[in-house]
């Protein structure tokens, strides 16, 4: 019986250091910081001065990733950039049923290799709820996974069932919450 119970502790003990582990390393991340670069057009409207906004609301703007007008890059700590480029809504699949196409890239900037995968993604519809890709049976062009070396870049299409109102992306899968979304309204 006593052998019993000091197993059950080093089970704990075992677990409680995974934990912590795996706590550290999402932790680390944490003193890095996420940017975004806004669509050339978006730019070009901010330096012509039609859109005339005061440094500090810049910054701000710059930091947030919720939101996001679809072309916004966003600049993640390992020096991976993922893109939403396009959205095609009103898609019909061949059951008739509704489905919508992004268009999204990945481009390493990072020393290190970096995953990419099409279940990085999620479509939101107008009621909040998110759902991983579908199967699209006119889709062309899609998004696969791998591995991007230094300086690779991939782009590819994820096709969502239904109408979205934004597209999130998962750069870590242990998170509940994505890294970074792009407003379709």
């Amino acid at each position: 019986m006593a052998k019993e119970g000091k197993r059950s502790i080093g089970k704990i003990v075992l677990i409680i250091v995974v934990v912590l582990v795996v706590v550290g390393a999402i932790g680390s991340m944490g003193g890095k910081k996420t940017t975004t670069t806004a669509p050339d057009s978006a730019q070009q409207t901010e330096q012509s001065g039609e859109n005339p906004q005061d440094a500090s609301s810049q910054d701000k703007s710059e930091e947030s990733t919720e939101n996001l007008v679809v072309g916004t890059t966003v600049n993640l700590p390992d020096g991976l950039s993922v893109t939403v480029d396009s959205v095609e809504p009103g898609l019909t699949n061949f059951d008739g049923s509704a489905m919508t196409g992004v268009h999204v890239t990945y481009t390493n900037n990072g020393d290190d290799g970096a995953s990419y995968n099409a279940y990085d993604w999620k479509g939101e519809d107008a009621n909040g709820a998110q759902q991983s890709m579908g199967y699209y049976s006119e889709g062309s062009d899609e998004l696969s996974s791998g591995t991007l070396a230094k300086g690779g870049t991939v782009s590819g299409n994820v096709y969502f069932e239904g109408d979205l109102a934004c597209v999130l992306y998962f750069g870590n899968p242990l998170e509940k919450t994505a890294t970074a979304s792009w407003s379709l309204s």
